[in-house]
C-alpha cells in the first residue's frame, strides 16, 4: 500500500500532464498545447523531487504519531485520577471553607464584648501606589494625608494588569502597622472564593493565604517543604480544612499552570533576624520554581528591607485613610455593629441610630486634630470606634483610648498573634513612659539612641528576668509594636506626637510631679500633655496656675482642663467661668479682652474637617470676636463704612455679628490669618483663614442661629454672618507666598506681575488690556492682595491702594501718597500702599500712556470687593 501512495504522488503530475497535452493537440488548441507541455516537462522534475521529499516527510509523520500516541495513553492513564477529583469537587469545598474561614473582622488582641462582624460588610478598599522602600514610613500614623482627588489605585489595578505587565507577577505590599495588609489579603481570598474577581476585570485564581508566622518553624527546619507540600500539609492541620484531605500532585498541578494567587503574610511577624533570612530565601525559591504562580508578600518597612525578597516585581505602598475612607468605615462599622447587637434586626430605627451614632463619631474625630491623624489608621480607627461604641465619648475621654492603644501596641496584640515579645504591655509602657518625659522636658520629638541609653538602662534594670539592652529594647519596640519609629538613619521618634504626651502624662501621674506641668502651663509644648494629665487627675491646681497667669493661651488650656478633668474644686470652677463666660461682658476691658480672644481662640482649635487641608466653622462669628478685629485695625480712627452697622452700638457681645459689608466680612478673614498666632496649631505659613464657598457653606450648615445665611466667597450683596474656613494658599501662589514671607519686595512685585499675566493667559502678550483686567477673576485678585496684605502685616496690597485712591480722589494726589513718583522702595519701611508698584507694570509692559488700565485695576478691585 506504502509502495502504490509513493507511484502515484511521483507519477500522477506526469500522467496528468501528458493526457492534457494530447487533448489540446486534438482540439487544435496550439497555444494551450505549448503551455500544458511546458507544465508536463516540469513535472518530471517532481518525479525525482518526490522521491526524497515523501521519505522525510513520512519519517516525521511517524515521530508525531509516536507522540500523539503517548498523549493519548497518558491521557487514558489519567482519567480516572481526573474523573475522581472532579466528582470529589475538591475546588469547590475548598473555596466555600475559605468563605467561612476568612469571613470575620476582628482585631486580634482588642475585644470589648462586641460582636463579631463580617468581613465584606465593614472592608474598604485600600489605596496603594508603586514606591520603593526609602519613601515608605514605618509610622503607623502620618500627617502627611492623602488628597480625596488622587489617582491612586487599588491591589485590583495590579492584578488585572498581570497578563501584560509580567513584573506584577510577584508583589510586595508594604505598610506600617495597622495599615490592613492582612484584611486586604482576606478581602482578596473572599473574592476569589466567592468567583466575584471578574468585576474587577482580573483574571481568575485560586486564593491560597498562609501566614508566614505560622509556617516559618517548617521553612527553617533542615529539609524545608516545596510550596506545594507546605500547603497540603498546613491544610492538614488545619482543623476546619481537615475534611478535604488534599494530595500534595493536585495543588502542585495548579502551582505549575499559574492557576493560583499565593499570598503571604507578614514576613515582618517572622521575629528573629536570621529566621527571616531564610524564609525570604525560601519564598524567592518558590517565585523563581513556579514562575507561572502569582505571588503577593506583605510586611511592615523594616521587615522588608531586613530580608528582601529578590524575585519581587513591584512594590505596593499602602496609603493611608482619606478622609472619606474613614467616614466610610464608621458608618459601614456603626451599622453592622447595631445590625448584629440586635440579633440581625435590619430596619429603619435600627438604620437611624448607627447614622446618628456614627455621625456624631466622625464629628468628633474632625474636630480634634490629633484623633483625626490617628483615624487615618484603619486599625486606630476601628479602635476609635470600639471604645466610642463603648461608651466613652471622645474626645473628652480620648485618654482611655491612648491607654487601650498602647496596651494593644506593647503587648496584647502580639499575644493575641503568638509572636512571642521579651517584656510584657507593663513593662514596655513603664520604660517608655520615663522616656517620652525625658523628651518633653527636653523640648523634641526625636533621639538617638545613645543619649537616652543610660535613661533606658536605668528603667530596665527594675524589671525581673530582663537581659534587653537599652538598644534591643528600642529595636524591638520599633519593630513589633511600630510606636517608635526610625525617623531617618539613627534618629527615633514616637509615631505620633499624642503617643508622647500621652506616656508623659502617666509617667508624672505616676511619679505624682504636677509641679512640673504648672511650671510649663504657659508653655504650649506641653499644652496637650496637660490636657491628658487632667483628663486622668484633680486639674484644680492647674487652673489655678492659669487664673494667675491669665493669658489667652493658658485660659484657654484651663478652660480644656476644665472640660476634660475628672475632678474640679467647684471654687475655681467658678472663678474660670466667670472669666471667660461673664467676661464677654465684663467692664474690665482687659478682662473682656481676654474672654473674647480665648473664645476666637477655641472657635479655630475646633474648626470641622471637611478633607485633609480645609476645615470649616459650624457657627457663627460673634460680636465679641468681631470686637478684636475692629480695634486691631482701626484703633482710634474712624471705622470704614460697612464695617459697622447702624445698630452697633445696641448688640450683645455674645450674638452672631451682622449687617456689615461682604469687604468687612473678607477683610476679617485676612486679619485672621495675620493675627491668628493664639492658634496655637498653626505653625505652617500655607495655612490660611477666608470665607467658605456657596457648596461648602450649605454642605456644612451652621448648627446655631439657622435662620442666617453667611457671606461666602460667590454671596458679596446680602450675607448676614461670618463663618471662617482655614484653607491652604492655592500651590500656584507659593513661589509668591515665599518671596513675601522672606521679605523679598522686589521679587514679589516681580512675581506678582508674572502671575496676572499667567492667570489672565497673556503671558505670550506680555501686557493685560482693559477687556484682561475686566475679566480678571475675582478669587486670584482677592488670593494677591489677602498674601500681600498677610505679609506685610497690612501695608502693602491692592486694597490698601484702593483705599488710598478712595481717600485722595485724585490719581495724581494718589501717586504722590504711594511716592510712585520717586524712586523705587522695595523696603518693608515703604509707604503705605507702595507695594506692589503697579505704575511700574505699565512702564514695563505696552500700556496705553492715559493710565487707564490702572484706573480699570482699581475698578475691578472695586468689584471683587478687596
Amino acid at each position: 500500500m506504502q509502495n502504490i501512495t509513493q507511484a502515484l504522488v511521483r507519477w500522477l503530475p506526469t500522467g496528468a500532464g501528458v493526457g492534457v497535452t494530447g487533448h489540446f493537440l486534438l482540439n487544435h488548441q496550439w497555444t494551450q498545447a505549448v503551455i500544458s507541455t511546458f507544465f508536463t516537462a516540469s513535472s518530471s522534475i517532481w518525479v525525482k523531487f518526490s522521491g526524497e521529499f515523501m521519505k522525510a516527510l513520512e519519517a516525521k509523520a511517524e515521530e508525531k504519531g509516536k507522540q500523539t500516541g503517548e498523549w493519548a495513553a497518558k491521557q487514558a492513564d489519567d482519567l480516572p485520577n481526573k474523573f475522581i477529583k472532579k466528582i470529589s469537587g475538591f475546588q469547590s469545598k475548598y473555596k466555600r471553607l475559605l468563605v467561612d474561614f476568612y469571613c470575620d473582622y476582628k482585631t486580634e488582641g482588642f475585644r470589648f464584648g462586641l460582636p463579631v462582624l463580617d468581613l465584606e460588610d465593614v472592608f474598604v478598599p485600600l489605596k496603594v501606589e508603586t514606591g520603593n522602600l526609602e519613601n515608605i514610613s514605618g509610622a503607623m500614623v502620618s500627617t502627611q494625608h492623602t488628597s480625596q482627588h488622587s489617582e491612586n489605585q487599588e491591589i485590583w489595578n495590579f492584578l488585572a494588569a498581570i497578563s501584560f505587565q509580567y513584573s506584577y507577577r510577584c508583589m510586595a505590599v508594604i505598610a506600617p502597622p495597622g495599615y490592613g495588609k492582612t484584611t486586604l489579603l482576606k478581602h482578596l481570598t473572599l473574592t476569589y472564593a466567592k468567583n466575584d474577581h471578574g468585576k474587577y476585570k482580573a483574571p481568575q485564581f485560586l486564593p491560597v493565604l498562609l501566614y508566614l508566622r505560622d509556617i516559618r518553624e517548617a521553612i527553617t527546619s533542615q529539609q524545608p517543604p516545596t510550596l506545594p507540600e507546605l500547603i497540603t500539609n498546613h491544610l492538614k492541620k488545619e482543623p476546619a480544612f481537615v475534611e478535604l484531605n488534599p494530595q500534595t500532585d493536585w495543588f502542585n498541578q495548579k502551582l505549575k499552570n499559574g492557576k493560583c494567587l499565593v499570598m503571604l503574610d507578614g514576613l515582618d511577624e517572622v521575629a528573629d533576624s536570621s529566621e527571616r533570612l531564610q524564609v525570604s530565601e525560601w519564598v524567592n525559591q518558590q517565585m523563581a520554581t513556579y514562575r507561572q504562580t502569582a505571588f503577593i508578600i506583605t510586611s511592615r518597612p523594616y521587615g522588608y528591607s531586613s530580608a528582601p525578597v529578590d524575585e519581587v516585581g513591584v512594590i505596593l505602598k499602602v496609603l493611608p485613610f482619606t478622609l472619606e475612607q474613614m467616614k466610610q468605615f464608621i458608618h459601614s462599622w456603626y451599622l453592622q455593629t447595631e445590625i448584629r447587637s440586635r440579633a440581625g434586626k435590619n430596619n429603619q430605627v435600627v438604620k437611624a441610630e448607627a447614622k446618628k451614632n456614627a455621625a456624631d463619631l466622625i464629628d468628633r474625630i474632625i474636630n480634634n486634630r490629633a484623633i483625626a491623624d490617628m483615624a487615618t489608621n484603619p486599625l486606630l480607627v476601628t479602635m476609635i470606634a470600639t471604645v466610642h461604641y463603648s461608651g466613652n465619648a471622645l474626645p473628652g475621654r480620648r485618654v482611655e483610648l491612648y491607654q487601650k492603644i498602647c496596651d494593644l501596641l506593647l503587648g496584647t496584640r502580639q499575644a493575641a498573634k503568638r509572636i512571642k515579645s521579651p517584656l510584657t504591655s507593663e513593662q514596655n509602657k513603664s520604660v517608655l513612659q520615663v522616656l517620652a518625659l525625658d523628651l518633653m522636658q527636653r523640648a523634641t520629638r526625636t533621639f538617638a539612641p545613645a543619649e537616652v541609653e543610660n535613661l533606658i538602662a536605668k528603667e530596665l534594670q527594675t524589671i525581673v528576668n530582663t537581659t534587653l539592652t537599652p538598644g534591643e529594647f528600642l529595636e524591638q519596640v520599633k519593630d513589633v509594636s511600630g510606636l517608635i519609629v526610625e525617623r531617618e538613619q539613627g534618629i527615633f521618634e514616637f509615631a505620633h506626637l499624642s503617643f508622647q504626651e500621652y506616656l508623659a502624662a502617666a509617667e508624672v501621674k505616676e511619679l505624682q510631679q504636677e509641679q512640673i506641668l504648672i511650671d510649663n502651663f504657659a508653655n504650649s509644648w506641653w499644652a496637650e500633655a496637660i490636657r491628658l494629665y487632667a483628663a486622668q487627675s484633680d486639674a484644680t491646681n492647674l487652673i489655678q496656675a492659669a487664673l494667675q497667669n491669665q493669658t489667652v493661651a493658658s485660659l484657654s488650656l484651663a478652660y480644656d482642663c476644665l472640660k476634660e478633668s475628672k475632678k474640679v474644686e467647684l471654687q475655681t470652677q467658678r472663678q474660670l467661668e466667670n472669666i471667660l463666660e461673664a467676661g464677654l461682658t465684663s467692664n474690665d476691658a482687659k478682662i473682656a479682652q481676654i474672654a473674647a480672644q480665648v473664645k476666637l481662640s477655641r472657635r479655630l482649635n475646633n474648626l470641622l474637617r471637611i478633607n485633609e487641608t480645609q476645615e470649616i466653622d459650624r457657627s457663627y462669628l460673634t460680636w465679641a470676636e468681631y470686637q478684636e478685629f475692629i480695634k486691631n485695625t482701626f484703633g482710634t480712627n474712624n471705622i470704614e463704612q460697612g464695617f459697622l452697622p447702624d445698630y452697633a452700638k445696641n448688640f450683645s457681645l455674645t450674638q452672631p455679628v451682622t449687617g456689615i459689608s461682604f469687604q468687612a466680612a473678607n477683610r476679617f478673614c485676612a486679619w485672621l490669618s495675620l493675627n491668628s498666632n493664639f492658634d496655637n496649631n498653626l505653625i505652617n505659613n500655607l495655612i490660611r483663614y477666608r470665607l467658605p464657598t456657596e457648596a461648602e457653606a450649605k454642605h456644612y450648615p451652621a448648627t446655631e442661629e439657622k435662620h442666617l445665611t453667611c457671606w461666602t466667597q460667590e454671596n458679596r450683596t446680602d450675607g448676614e454672618g461670618i463663618r471662617v474656613v482655614k484653607d491652604q494658599w492655592p500651590p500656584q501662589y507659593r513661589q509668591l507666598l515665599e518671596h513675601l514671607a522672606a521679605g523679598n519686595w522686589r521679587e514679589a512685585d516681580e512675581e506678582t506681575a508674572k502671575m496676572m499675566l499667567k492667570v489672565a493667559n497673556r503671558e505670550r502678550e506680555r501686557y493685560l488690556d482693559v477687556d484682561a483686567i475686566e475679566k480678571f477673576p475675582c478669587s486670584d485678585l482677592r488670593t494677591i492682595d489677602q498674601l500681600w496684605v498677610q505679609y506685610s502685616d497690612g501695608r502693602f496690597g491692592f486694597s490698601v491702594q484702593k483705599r488710598i485712591y478712595e481717600q485722595k480722589k485724585d490719581w495724581e494726589k494718589m501717586y504722590d501718597a504711594l511716592e510712585w513718583s520717586h524712586v523705587n522702595n522695595y523696603t518693608s519701611q515703604a509707604p503705605l500702599g507702595h507695594l506692589p508698584i503697579i505704575k511700574d507694570w505699565f512702564d514695563i509692559y505696552p500700556f496705553s500712556s492715559d493710565r487707564g488700565e490702572e484706573k480699570v485695576l482699581f475698578y475691578r478691585a472695586e468689584t471683587c470687593k478687596l
